[in-house]
């Protein structure tokens, strides 16, 4: 395999890995310039067809997701009867390779981790994918300690083949959820129980159950309880513990309904894993190890001769040294008293029910309580942006005051919920609407004399309808005086249908509109200028004047910087039918890869410079 050009434009360097279901080769893509990770499949599995066509469809589905902590898939092919995946090549290990050469990890640390593949499997959920295979194996550890987890969607493909290598299993077995191991459904729930089985390992050094087959692995994850993770790692806290345990319940119900609620929780128990971290490493139990003689005896010495030392020096004895110690710790603690009255006096409040509200709402209903709020933002389709979806501590719950709430808030799909625009200016509310990807629509001008001038007082839709994403939202503005006039709207980059709908909606007539080359319009057609500009006031009725051109093209380019030399000179330029610009001009180190998007309308072509020499040349 090694030498072979893939499809004409993925040249196999070298073999870096192999699986039970693939093997995994380093690959330069001639067409981008970057080395590839290529993923192609054993040729058992090459040979189903079902797997095949489940293989590409669940790897397609995969390649949607974009996250820092997913490991970016780029192509699904087939070449002479080899089916392949290219994927973002990762410098580093895998986590099960890093975790044997630490043999366990910190607290910290493995916290840490959970936490970034938590929220790379959020980002999955939130598109409908189930990971199906979370074991270290599958998560890269990059050299500067990013995390990346791998295999999205192949793994599930792999976990309805027909064909399953023994090695496989027995690697994964140690990771399957009790409903995997009686091969019944699948759901976010399975991704959770095999993160908190890596927890686990991150924190002990090995897995939960240990067995010589795979079928007696997978009877212990039914029917055996889980040992106690602080059994092997006694400075493991109780609340992180108590997250290790729920995550690794039997029952998928009485696990985290999420894993957004499984990362409040970890981040809770991070809090306390850090402040224990900082400590000298010695915890506070009954029982612990007892230091080996010498060990004894040089630290007896060196106490006795700090005694003699202080004893010499005030000329005290020892006990009258603590005494005075103790009485200048009181008198610093009565201080604190006095300064921060409230420090010990810290009430109990309920935690409210927050979920389905606006997370102002939340955050203003828990500051009143003397309440600290975190947020989290996922996306999600069901639930309008800037809602709601999760709370940790649970509602009901009784807490502390300063106590941190986790909140996790949906970031919106394509139905959003539209908000309240009254009492703000115009560019107030364009600018609140486009970050939740609304649009301004039609401004009609009305006086009122109670309300202040020139804020809206009125909105069509009103809150809280919910709207396709890209609607528009019309408002009332007070005006004094009112005159029949309106506010240009902004005509760019819409199609002629929908600069139709707008001219009407704002009592605006139609003018001369034609291609930049001339011509009429066609419907693929988009707005490159108008006339008046936008953002202008002028009189209803007003004739706009628009230009048109080919749809907008828009590509993701992505070049790494060659090793040639240790920095160069790194040049994009865009040619298009509205003339040539710079989309990446700066000196980069060799190796970094650098991802920007490029758009043009007509004719557009990328071109990529090193040190002002072209290497690279790429029509959209």
């Amino acid at each position: 395999m090694i030498g072979r050009i893939l499809d004409n434009r993925y040249e196999i360097t070298e073999k870096i890995g192999s699986g039970g279901m693939a093997d995994v080769y380093c690959a330069h893509d001639i067409l981008l310039d970057r080395i590839v990770a290529v993923k192609i499949l054993h040729e058992d599995y090459a040979n189903d067809q079902d797997f095949v066509t489940r293989f590409r469809k669940e790897a397609q589905a995969a390649a949607k997701l974009s996250h820092a902590n997913i490991v970016n898939i780029y192509d699904v092919g087939c070449d002479d009867n080899v089916h392949y995946i290219v994927m973002e090549y990762v410098a580093g290990e895998t986590l099960k390779e890093y975790i044997a050469r630490q043999k366990k990890l910190s607290n910290d640390a493995a916290v840490r981790i959970a936490m970034e593949i938590g929220e790379a499997l959020e980002q999955a959920h939130a598109n409908g994918i189930v990971h199906c295979d979370i074991k270290p194996h599958n998560i890269l550890v990059t050299r500067t300690g990013k995390i990346k987890v791998a295999d999205f969607g192949i793994a599930r493909a792999m976990n309805t083949a027909t064909v399953m290598n023994k090695e496989s299993v027995l690697g994964s077995v140690h990771y399957f959820s009790p409903e995997q191991a009686a091969g019944e459904k699948v759901t976010a729930q399975t991704d959770i129980y095999s993160l908190g089985v890596v927890l686990y390992e991150m924190l002990t050094g090995r897995v939960p159950y240990e067995g010589e087959t795979a079928v007696a692995i997978a009877l212990k994850h039914m029917q055996e309880e889980v040992p106690k993770p602080s059994r092997y790692n006694p400075t493991i806290t109780p609340l992180l513990e108590d997250c290790v345990l729920k995550a690794l319940q039997k029952d998928p119900e009485k696990r985290f309904n999420n894993i957004s609620e499984m990362i409040a929780d970890l981040r809770l128990a991070q809090g306390l894993v850090t402040h224990v971290a900082t400590k000298t490493g010695r915890h506070n139990f009954a029982t612990g190890a007892i230091p080996i003689p010498h060990q004894a005896l040089e630290r007896k010495r060196q106490s006795e001769e700090k005694e003699n030392w202080l004893t010499g020096l005030l000329g005290w004895p020892m006990k009258r040294i603590l005494i005075a110690v103790a009485a200048l710790f009181f008198f610093a603690a009565g201080l604190a008293f006095w300064f921060v009255g409230d420090f010990w006096r810290m009430q109990s409040v309920t935690v409210p029910n927050l979920i389905g509200k606006q997370v102002e709402v939340a955050r203003k209903a828990l500051e009143k309580e003397d309440l600290n709020v975190s947020v989290n933002e996922i996306a999600s389709e069901e639930v309008p942006i800037g809602q709601v979806i999760n709370q940790s501590p649970e509602p009901g719950t009784s807490v502390k005051t300063h106590r941190t709430i986790h909140l996790t808030v949906s970031k919106g799909g394509s139905i959003i919920l539209v908000p309240d625009l009254t009492g703000l200016t115009i560019e107030e509310a364009a600018a609140k609407l486009r970050s939740i990807h609304l649009r301004l629509g039609k401004i009609e001008e009305r006086e009122d004399t109670s309300k202040p001038l020139d804020t809206i007082i009125g909105q069509s839709p009103s809150t809280p309808t919910k709207v396709e994403r890209d609607s528009t939202v019309h408002v009332i503005l007070n005006k004094k005086n009112m005159v029949s006039r309106v506010n240009i709207p902004d005509f760019s980059g819409l199609t002629v249908e929908k600069a139709e709908q707008l001219v009407q909606e704002n009592d605006l007539k139609k003018g001369n509109w034609k291609m930049k080359n001339g011509g009429e319009p066609s419907k693929d057609s988009v707005v490159t200028t108008q006339n008046p500009a936008a953002g202008s006031s002028s009189v209803r009725g007003t004739a706009i004047d628009l230009t048109f051109d080919t749809m907008v093209k828009k590509a993701e380019i992505t070049i790494r910087v060659p090793s040639k030399k240790p920095a160069q000179r790194v040049t994009i330029m865009v040619h298009d039918a509205n003339g040539t610009r710079t989309l990446f001009d700066r000196e980069e180190k060799a190796g970094t890869e650098i991802s920007t998007q490029a758009s043009g309308v007509g004719a557009v072509r990328v071109e990529v410079y090193f040190d002002g020499e072209l290497v690279q040349e790429q029509e959209l």
